[in-house]
């Protein structure tokens, strides 16, 4: 028992607050009487010395004798010392001493305090009389003059008597005090010693996964509360942890069985977790990855550097890499995210590996399909702008006809041209996607310029443009041509989806990191089971609209490249009925 710390801890508790409680209180003690003593002291000093003022009234200075004779008898009846002094610091008389042996008292404390303020005193020890003593001094006044000082003083040896005793006193208190309280100490270390033992017993058979032990639960007070919640707790632990168990073993068959790799590591980057997909795409082997920082087990880097990423800034991170297999490339699209604790602090990340191969042989192919039939669709345009000529040129055909056919053939033809021109467009970014000439672009001067190419359609159609476009530079790294056209694109749509008499706004601001370019009109809207749809190639809400105002339907997927292409992104909000705001977002040069 007597080696628990708990007990010693109660011992060392109650010791050091009797004890210190009682010198506090021995202290004030002691400092009120000592601080009421010398004021009591000083106020007979005082009486004292008006006394002595009225002895030496009645008798002049030059009865130097006299005057001795007569202080001394007085101060052996009261037992005070008294002393004369001159207005020069000279002793006249003195009441134990000979004056004619005495110091100049013209620099003592008490009598230069009497000088500048009516009155003084001072404690001090005496070297005369080899004491401590206090002492007071009053001007003495004679003819509105002063004429010399009375002192009085007394030995302040019966006050440290005083409190010596009472400190004597204090110390046998606590002394007292202390041993009490090591006494009770001992029976309040053992009356909540021995049933928080128990307690730590079941706990520590708890941490070991032993949750069946109980705790004895007779007591009605805390510690008996205490113990009934530990066995509750025991037993919601136990049916948790083997909810838990059965809900890992189930999270193992599931992840084992995805196509995608499954990484998840520690704040660390040790592999915590890793399915039989994330082993084929890395090389590695179950066995050889668990407990291991991924860096050792994988020569990956990119994906050691995208987990490193994704710890550092506590943020998402999605990528594609080629990975290189005997077998042929593979191309692996990696998303990272983090992990928080309860508490939201990052604990580690999790890496899904999507093996996207077959998604890029496929999308290859259609690239092909739509680069080849742009290609074929230049000939018969040149064709039909070739007979455009031929026909304008012949004479013989009646001129209405041959203009209103003319006019039919030339449409026909620019919407062709169109229609190639932005496959054409379309091709180039997906063959370049991510690749940028790295040209520093002021967006500012982009979206102005925009802007002065739809005043005149604009104003055709009775439309009003309103910009909003920020004072400051907004600088970007990308190529210019490709950003104004996804900017027009944004622009025309608008124009054309706006009826007579609407608005269309152009807006370019700075949000964070990044530049925002917001296209907004109030024309006709788009339903919402359309939104997501509206980006892909050739998708069309209103097909029969879309041919009657010249649409080739590439031009939202345009915009699209441009601005992944750009590390950006586009999004759309839109009413039916109220109008559509699209934004793209692309990041700031750093």
């Amino acid at each position: 028992m007597f080696s628990s710390r708990f007990i010693w801890k109660i011992y060392a508790g109650y010791t050091a607050i009797i004890l210190l409680f009682s010198l506090l209180l021995g202290g004030l003690v002691s400092k009120w009487i000592e601080k009421d003593s010398l004021q009591e002291t000083r106020s007979e000093l005082k009486s004292r010395a008006l006394m002595l003022d009225a002895i030496a009234s009645s008798r002049s200075f030059d009865d130097s004798s006299g005057l001795q004779l007569r202080i001394k008898e007085l101060g052996e009846k009261i037992g005070t010392r008294f002393t004369l002094i001159d207005r020069n610091g000279v002793v006249i008389a003195d009441s134990r001493e000979d004056p004619k042996l005495m110091d100049n008292h013209g620099a003592r404390p008490e009598v230069l305090s009497a000088r500048s303020h009516g009155e003084g005193s001072a404690t001090r020890y005496s070297d005369t009389i080899g004491i401590k003593m206090m002492y007071y001094a009053l001007p003495m006044i004679r003819d509105g003059s002063v004429a010399g000082y009375a002192r009085t003083s007394i030995s302040l040896s019966k006050i440290d008597e005083r409190l010596s005793g009472l400190k004597e006193t204090v110390a046998l208190g606590a002394g007292l005090a202390v041993m009490a309280a090591l006494v009770l100490g001992c029976f309040m270390a053992l009356h909540f010693s021995r049933p928080i033992e128990s307690i730590t017993r079941v706990a520590e058979s708890m941490a070991l996964g032993k949750y069946d032990e109980k705790v004895a639960e007779e007591r009605e007070d805390e510690i008996g509360k205490l113990a009934r919640a530990l066995n509750l707790m025991a037993d919601n632990l136990k049916e948790r942890i083997e909810t838990i168990s059965g809900e890992g073993n189930r999270l193992k068959a599931i992840l084992a069985g995805m196509v995608e790799g499954v990484i998840a590591t520690d704040i660390d980057e040790r592999i915590v977790h890793i399915n039989k997909a994330a082993c084929e795409i890395t090389s590695t082997s179950l066995e050889n990855s668990i407990g291991k920082p991924l860096w050792e087990v994988t020569v990956l880097q990119e994906l050691n550097d995208i987990l490193a990423q994704t710890i550092t800034t506590k943020s998402r991170v999605e990528k594609e890499i080629m990975v290189f297999k005997r077998e042929g490339n593979r191309h692996i699209q990696i998303l990272s995210a983090p992990t928080l604790s309860l508490d939201k602090k990052i604990s580690g990340a999790v890496i899904v590996l999507h093996d996207i191969t077959d998604l890029y042989a496929f999308e290859r192919v259609r690239r092909d399909f739509v680069a080849n039939v742009s290609h074929e669709l230049k000939t018969p345009v040149t064709a039909i702008r070739a007979l455009i000529e031929t026909i304008v040129d012949d004479t013989d055909m009646h001129k209405d006809d041959r203009t209103r056919f003319l006019k039919k053939i030339e449409k026909q033809s620019i919407r062709l041209a169109t229609l190639v021109g932005d496959v054409l467009t379309l091709s180039k970014q997906e063959s370049e996607k991510g690749l940028l000439d790295g040209t520093r672009l002021d967006l500012k001067v982009v979206v102005n310029s925009v802007i002065q190419t739809l005043s005149t359609e604009s104003s055709s159609r009775d439309i009003s443009v309103v910009s909003e476009v920020s004072a400051e530079h907004l600088l970007i790294n990308g190529d210019e041509e490709a950003v104004s056209q996804a900017i027009s694109n944004l622009a025309n749509n608008a124009l054309k989806y706006t009826p007579h008499g609407g608005h269309v706004s152009i807006r370019l601001k700075k949000v964070g990191q990044n530049v925002v370019i917001e296209v907004e009109d109030n024309g006709i809207g788009i339903a919402p089971e359309h939104q997501q749809r509206i980006f892909e190639r050739f998708y069309r809400v209103d097909k029969a609209r879309s041919r009657e105002l010249g649409g080739t339907g590439l031009g939202l997927s345009i915009v699209k490249h441009v601005a992944i292409s750009h590390g950006g992104g586009v999004d759309v909000e839109s009413e039916p009925g109220r109008g559509t705001v699209f934004r793209i977002t692309i990041p700031l040069v750093t």
